[in-house]
């Protein structure tokens, strides 16, 4: 199950999944003037706050953490709380060092989303662009 709010641009291949059951299971929550990049996928216990703008090839999970480079925190669900990307955030791909031992000798990564920065000027204008040429 997904609720997804006005003027959300989904861009080519991008995935957005929720479940309807169990019953106690999150759906995918995306707010109003939300931009998804193209391979983006949004699953079960997601919500994208309004404007905020997920770049191509971001995955988002319940069990996703999302480090935000300018709040310098981590969003992770909590409990019965979902994963909440927040307002007007911009999130693009990115890694983090696999810290096991194992994982260190073979230079081992994993994928995870990154909050760079959050809209502007400059992000509204290249979104009006956009919305423009649609």
């Amino acid at each position: 199950c997904a609720q997804i709010g006005e003027r959300v641009h989904l861009s080519a291949a991008a995935q957005i999944g929720g479940v309807l059951e169990p019953i106690n299971a999150s759906p995918v929550i995306i707010e109003d003037d939300v931009i998804v990049g193209g391979n983006c996928g949004v699953y079960e216990g997601t919500v994208v706050r309004s404007k905020a703008v997920l770049g191509a090839g971001v995955i988002l999970t319940r069990g996703t953490p999302v480090y935000d480079l300018v709040k310098e925190t981590v969003h992770r669900a909590t409990g019965d709380q979902p994963l909440i990307i927040p307002e007007g955030a911009v999130v693009v791909p990115g890694a983090r060092r696999v810290s096991s031992a194992f994982g260190e000798a073979q230079g081992l990564s994993l994928q995870t989303p990154v909050i760079v920065k959050y809209r502007d000027d400059k992000t509204d204008a290249a979104t009006a662009l956009e919305a423009w040429l649609r």
